[in-house]
């Protein structure tokens, strides 16, 4: 957790300020969440980014406004669309991604923060803070659909090494949305493979 020293500040200002909004179901993904569950990314995290749902767009914005660059925005690219908006808090870039869908490889994956939040979040202690932190079931489906081996080989590595944990949340992200067979294949091929 070294490598998370600096963003520890940030994390413990967002929890204190989402206490204001304490329906906001909020989760820590990205390279912070992969390191949070001891995946090895080779590299300290950039910024810090944090998934909620449509609905959550705006309390969590009401609590950040103090540290925010902008204001939320629709935003879609070929592959993803999702309501960002940025903060700058303690000198790091935090990114909100609300209701984040991924569609890619003949497949399509929404995001559900809150399902997640209560059924298949990963709980991780930053000082003595909880903090709900994305499952790598998830890291491991976006990091496939978005072509990444660098990453999806390394949360595949700490997932083989308690499944009991991981498999559940896969099991479940699988049914909830919707698969090409290419990428099912993939995915069938690298669960196999090791």
């Amino acid at each position: 957790m070294v490598l998370l020293e600096p963003l520890v500040p940030t994390i413990t200002t967002i929890h204190t300020q989402l206490l204001q909004a304490p329906s906001v179901r909020w989760l820590i993904g990205g390279s912070c969440g992969l390191l949070m569950q001891n995946v090895d990314i080779g590299r300290s995290p950039r910024d810090l980014d944090i998934y909620v749902d449509k609905n959550d767009v705006s309390a969590i914005h009401a609590s950040l406004q103090d540290y925010s660059v902008d204001t939320p925005v629709y935003s879609q690219t070929n592959i993803y669309a999702s309501i960002l908006s940025h903060y700058q808090i303690h000198g790091d870039a935090v990114e909100v991604v609300g209701d984040f869908k991924v569609q890619a490889l003949d497949s399509s994956y929404q995001v559900e923060a809150a399902y997640l939040w209560e059924n298949h979040s990963h709980t991780a202690m930053i000082d003595s803070l909880e903090v709900k932190v994305m499952p790598l079931a998830h890291e491991l489906l976006f990091n496939l659909l978005r072509k990444r081996p660098d990453r999806y080989e390394a949360i595949l590595k700490t997932m083989r090494a308690a499944p009991e944990l991981h498999m559940p949340a896969l099991h479940a992200l699988l049914q909830r949305n919707s698969w090409g067979l290419a990428f099912e294949h993939k995915l069938e091929e690298l669960l196999d493979s090791h």
